[in-house]
């Protein structure tokens, strides 16, 4: 099979189409054939050798695909060759074939292009566990999400649409109309505004009641402090400490560094319970190996999915032999939703 390939750390140039083993399916699993493969952002920090969690290179990346059942293993009579579906992979789906067990698979609705199912397991799944599992967002709940524009973000503007947030969501202007078109209220240009002036001045200096930024240690602090009584914020990246696709050691050491002091010092520990406020840590990949799967953060979502109340957004998808290009697309920041490859 091909497979786009990782052969080590550095620009877009290291990603490389290569011939691979065909993986097989063992007893309880299910080899699927892949339509299109989902790039994340720890795909790109993966490439820069920034996520420590990324398998020893030469290796295939790739956490989602969408695709057909091609094969299934011993064992396996709920799902059958030819089935449209959509799942998560946890590394290797950037492949013509992956596989996985038949646990982690999931329908893809007739009405959803095979890029549009790639663009839902850990996009969708990520936002549900930061909003509902862990935010606990309700009706008129005031919700700020970074980076609104992003695979992430939209999926987390749908979901707090369909809850009922008020929801402020961070983009460049040129994005604005894009994510106002989604559900968020409140369009923040983070280049030219400080947001936490931004949204103090819109609240009229209340704050809000739930933050899910992916940015790092330069806006978790605002974010902290722009959180009114029983406010939740979740942290669930480090952005910053890729700058412009590339690895910065500088910057990701500041970051680092950072990050003990990025919400509430050490000292003010015992002030706590004082400021009424909750910071959660999200890690997909150590929710994944924990539970086995993404099942409680996705299969909530289903229905909705079916139903086209949340409908995933595709900004450009790219052949595997533009795995490069596609990185860079990302990293520029051009992206308006998923960034998919094709085989």
């Amino acid at each position: 099979m091909r497979a786009v390939v990782l052969t080590g750390t550095g620009g877009p140039e290291v990603l490389q189409v290569q011939e691979r083993p065909d993986p097989v399916a063992g007893p309880g699993e299910v080899r699927i054939a892949v339509r299109a493969a989902g790039i994340n952002f720890a795909d790109t920090m993966a490439r820069v050798g920034l996520y420590p969690d990324a398998p020893k290179t030469p290796c295939v990346l790739g956490y989602e695909v969408a695709g057909e059942i091609e094969s299934v293993g011993e064992g396996v009579s709920a799902i059958a060759p030819g089935d449209r579906v959509m799942a998560g992979t946890r590394f290797g789906g950037q492949a013509e074939l992956a596989v996985v067990p038949a646990g982690q698979v999931l329908p893809l609705p007739d009405r959803l292009s095979f890029e549009q199912g790639a663009a839902f397991p850990v996009n969708y799944g990520t936002a549900y566990a930061a909003l509902i599992l862990m935010g606990g967002l309700r009706e008129s709940d005031r919700l700020l999400i970074h980076a609104a524009a992003g695979g992430v973000g939209i999926a987390a503007t749908q979901i707090g649409r369909n809850v009922g947030a008020e929801i402020f969501g961070t983009a460049s202007p040129g994005k604005h109309d894009a994510i106002r078109a989604q559900g968020v209220t409140h369009a923040i240009d983070y280049r030219s505004q400080d947001f936490e002036a931004e949204t103090m001045r819109i609240t009229g200096g209340e704050g809000v009641d739930l933050v899910i930024d992916a940015i790092g240690p330069a806006s978790f602090r605002k974010d902290y402090r722009l959180l009114r009584s029983g406010g939740r914020m979740v942290m669930f990246g480090l952005s910053e400490a890729s700058v412009s696709g590339a690895r910065s050691i500088p910057t990701a050491v500041k970051s680092l560094l950072a990050m003990p002091l990025a919400t509430m010092p050490w000292w003010k520990s015992l002030s706590l319970m004082n400021e009424n406020k909750g910071i959660f840590g999200l890690n997909m990949l150590s929710w994944w190996d924990r539970e086995g799967n993404l099942d409680r953060v996705t299969a909530p979502l289903l229905a909705d999915l079916e139903a086209a109340r949340i409908d995933p957004v595709v900004a450009e998808a790219f052949p595997f032999d533009r795995a490069g290009d596609a990185h860079e697309f990302i990293a520029q920041r051009r992206n308006v939703g998923k960034v998919v490859l094709l085989p």
